[in-house]
């Protein structure tokens, strides 16, 4: 769809509360990369990404397993129960920033990484971007002109997080690596113990929905 200056700012301020309620500060983050590339490499393009199991991918030490331990009231039938969470566990106070160390962790080290790195088991996710019949073949930023003389050298490249929503950009060619950066990041940090039981990082069944 094309927008001309003024429709594309009408259309940010649209959907701009929707999409801080669920990026905060990270969509004026992304926002602000989106505006002003250097046209010349050709439109940004954009991928979500969800961490499947969310603060389950965590696991937790020894003494943090039994600091979370929860007492189960007895049924009449059987003896008093105690729970040891082996992974971190959603409503506990201090969950959101330990998660997000790991999350952030992600999106700082596919930042600082530009060369192209493979290593990862997500071919599935590279698949599902790779169809070059969608990708715009050109596009005017709502922001160079006259407000940025200064035009980037180097294709555009960022990847931020909100939470467990990982947002990447780029222009081509950056766009695959981009992605492989995030999808090697992910592995490296969320990794499992070989025939581990949970349940992959990325969901093969919510990369085939889009």
């Amino acid at each position: 769809m094309d927008y001309t200056y003024n429709e594309v700012n009408q259309h940010s301020l649209d959907v701009a509360p929707l999409a801080a309620m669920q990026f905060g500060q990270t969509w004026n983050r992304f926002l602000q990369q989106v505006a002003y590339p250097n046209p010349r490499f050709g439109p940004p393009l954009i991928v979500k990404l969800d961490l499947a199991g969310g603060y389950y991918q965590v696991p937790l030490s020894a003494s943090a397993v039994l600091e979370l331990a929860v007492a189960l009231p007895p049924d009449g039938s059987s003896e008093p129960l105690i729970g040891l969470p082996l992974s971190l566990p959603m409503g506990w106070l201090h969950s959101p920033p330990y998660f997000c160390s790991f999350t952030e962790t992600v999106a700082d080290l596919a930042n600082s990484v530009q060369e192209l790195i493979t290593t990862h088991p997500f071919d599935y996710v590279l698949e599902a971007q790779a169809d070059p019949q969608t990708f715009l073949t050109s596009f005017d930023p709502t922001a160079i002109w006259p407000h940025h003389q200064l035009l980037p050298t180097k294709p555009l490249q960022f990847v931020d997080v909100y939470l467990d929503d990982f947002i990447a950009v780029a222009q081509p060619p950056q766009h695959l690596p981009t992605l492989n950066n995030v999808l090697h990041h992910l592995n490296t940090v969320f990794c499992d113990v070989p025939a581990s039981s949970r349940r992959p990082v990325v969901l093969q069944s919510k990369v085939a929905k889009g």
